[in-house]
């Protein structure tokens, strides 16, 4: 087994650590990260994005009911003035359900009442975003914010279940695209720097699976790969 970089868990060889300066955007975010993105996914962006926003937290587990930091960030929900370093916040789920915000909404604005926005970024795949709403209560009461324009996703590495679907890098860079557009983010957050981070990393896995299927033709047929 490689030895493994520890803040991003990806291989020494892959690491991406080294090029990243964290950004303050103004947004709170916090990953909630599904056990198998956390300790067996190769290609997630959930710690890429983390490592890129500043203050931003990944807390790992499928059913949060039970999670005390988690209750502690939301504890301003439902206008509550909340407690710890929950105090300020104003907590939203970036999901697609049928009554989700979009950043422009004026209903939006005055609900965030000035308070400080925190994200909740489910990264799962779909079916498994789908099973942590289902078992987490805490967070079916919260409201829901999605894009007001389509995208799609650059992940061409691993095929998503609708072209409408975007990885946790990209779904944290558009959604920082909106919410400054809105002007409910800093005004100098750059969502291009999270992008570029994801694609540098979408061709460096481009070029060693290219890599490793040459070294293993050249293993098969080493006729063919003989030099004059």
């Amino acid at each position: 087994m490689s030895e493994r970089c520890y803040r991003c868990f990806r291989p020494l060889g892959n690491c991406f650590c080294g090029g990243i300066v964290p950004q303050d955007t103004g947004i709170k975010f916090v990953f909630l990260m599904h056990p198998k993105e956390a300790y067996k996914q190769k290609t997630g962006t959930g710690r890429l994005s983390a490592l890129s926003l500043a203050g931003s937290e990944i807390l790992v587990g499928i059913n949060f009911d039970g999670n005390a930091r988690l209750a502690e960030l939301i504890s301003a929900r439902d206008g509550q003035g909340g407690y710890g370093d929950g105090k300020g916040f104003y907590p939203v789920v970036l999901y697609p359900s049928a009554n989700a915000w979009h950043s422009d909404d004026s209903a939006f604005r005055e609900a965030l009442a000035g308070r400080r926005l925190l994200v909740i970024i489910l990264d799962a795949t779909w079916f498994f975003a789908r099973k942590i709403l289902k078992l987490s209560a805490c967070l079916r009461g919260l409201p829901c914010l999605s894009f007001g324009a389509a995208y799609r996703s650059e992940f061409r590495i691993k095929r998503q279940p609708a072209p409408e679907c975007l990885s946790t890098i990209e779904s944290a860079a558009y959604l920082i695209r909106e919410l400054k557009e809105a002007g409910l983010a800093n005004r100098d957050a750059d969502e291009t720097r999270l992008l570029s981070l994801f694609r540098s990393m979408v061709d460096f896995q481009i070029g060693a699976e290219q890599a490793r299927q040459e070294a293993l033709a050249a293993e098969l047929y080493p006729d063919l790969f003989k030099r004059e």
